[in-house]
């Protein structure tokens, strides 16, 4: 693969991490990740892969005169922590004002080099408000999967 798991987590990691709208504490790319939050980490950012499918014959609906490229299909999860749960409706009121301002940042990502990083094709998103459990404590928040596409 010419572009690796860590360039791209990297990279989706300092996108978020230059903008100054969104106003996080702390941003982890996947080999920074706590094992705790701290108070005054939130809001914040957590990025990772999760999963991939390879295109193993190569032969998809982008091929031309039979040339095979072999796709590679990548999941990246972007958790936001709005903060340690103590009133919900203001963590999850926090939760949707960081909502337009992700997607704000996403949008922004509509030309290549994508997040920086040379080698992405293409990508997707798609967003869930979760109630995460970390370290035993409550935090509202939403996990954004980016669907990445590597040939």
């Amino acid at each position: 693969m010419a572009v690796t798991f860590g360039a791209i987590c990297n990279g989706i990691t300092a996108t978020f991490e230059a903008d100054a709208d969104l106003e996080l504490a702390r941003v982890e790319s996947y080999d920074e990740i706590t094992e705790g939050i701290q108070p005054g980490d939130c809001p914040l950012l957590q990025v990772y892969p999760e999963d991939g499918t390879i295109d193993e014959t190569g032969r998809t609906d982008r091929t031309t005169f039979g040339g095979g490229v072999r796709q590679k299909m990548l999941r990246v999860n972007c958790d936001f922590y709005a903060r340690q749960r103590s009133h919900i409706g203001e963590g999850i009121g926090e939760s949707v004002d960081l909502i337009d301002k992700i997607i704000d940042v996403l949008e922004g990502q509509n030309r290549k080099p994508y997040f920086g990083v040379s080698g992405i094709q293409a990508w997707s998103a798609t967003w869930n408000r979760v109630q995460f459990d970390y370290g035993g404590a409550k935090y509202p928040g939403t996990r954004f999967v980016l669907t990445i596409w590597v040939f």
